[in-house]
């Protein structure tokens, strides 16, 4: 992983006594164009918990030269309605279920919290990374159909100008499953100008906002507002290759799915409103 970015989104790092980092968060558009979305958008949040964990991690030396890292598990609980955007955060490290991680608070300018996540991942090389993928991608590039993908109605997502619908439309009322496709003309800048990632694989950002997209859906509403949730990820999924959210549980207030790529479960996704 390089050390540092030319145009990082968290600024000022400034380790604490404690072990933590306290940080500034950047607050222009132009250069981060996700920032148009609502604070408690899982866009934003999720962009923000790679930013600010990579961030801190850098300032605290936690990375050598041709590292990379991947998230494998995170979730988070938004604070109260009606918050601005980040100006600061605070990273900490702690535990949950034995194992360790971070945890992330981010506050808008009237100090208000606007949300609190949590989250671990693996460290690895790059050589790796590559001999790791290369059968995955190969299947992945072998099974995909050239037969033009559907997407849904972006009036029916809830979806701005700048955004992109990521699924198709049901199936039917009672549909259980929903089909998605990311490319890098729906997922990836400059095409949708609020999304990103590394440009190689299906990001959590790209999943979380996949749910959201799903839960419109199958509520029949675009205005939810998503209010905490969590994710488990397990293993890549491929750019340019359809997948399946699972649906399975949906309760008042709570859908839960599973994602599966090329017949292998790759994710475990809750989604609170």
């Amino acid at each position: 992983m390089p050390q540092g970015h030319p145009e990082p989104y968290t600024l000022d790092h400034v380790e604490r006594a404690d072990g933590g980092v306290d940080f500034a968060c950047s607050t222009d558009i132009e250069r981060f164009p996700w920032l148009a979305l609502a604070p408690h958008h899982p866009v934003v949040l999720q962009t923000q918990n790679f930013w600010a964990s990579y961030g801190a991690a850098v300032a605290l030396g936690g990375f050598e030269d041709g590292q990379w890292t991947a998230l494998t598990w995170t979730d988070w609980q938004c604070g109260d309605r009606g918050v601005g955007h980040a100006v600061r955060g605070q990273y900490s490290r702690t535990q949950v279920d034995n194992e360790d991680c971070f945890d992330i608070r981010l506050f808008d300018a009237r100090d208000a919290e606007i949300v609190a996540m949590r989250g671990r991942g693996v460290v690895f090389r790059n050589r790796n990374f590559e001999e790791w993928r290369a059968k995955s991608k190969q299947a992945a590039e072998q099974a995909t159909e050239a037969a033009p993908f559907a997407y849904a109605d972006p009036s029916a997502l809830g979806l701005s100008a700048a955004e992109r619908p990521l699924i198709a439309p049901l199936a039917d009322k009672a549909a259980t499953t929903v089909d998605a496709l990311i490319t890098p003309e729906n997922g990836l800048q400059p095409h949708n100008p609020v999304l990103g990632g590394s440009g190689d694989h299906v990001n959590s950002t790209h999943i979380a906002e996949a749910g959201r997209q799903a839960l419109s859906l199958l509520e029949g509403r675009s205005d939810l507002e998503i209010r905490g949730g969590e994710m488990a990820l397990k293993r890549y999924v491929e750019l340019g290759t359809p997948f399946r959210l699972n649906v399975t549980a949906h309760e008042s207030g709570t859908i839960r799915f599973t994602l599966s790529q090329l017949d292998r479960e790759c994710s475990e996704i809750t989604l609170n409103w």
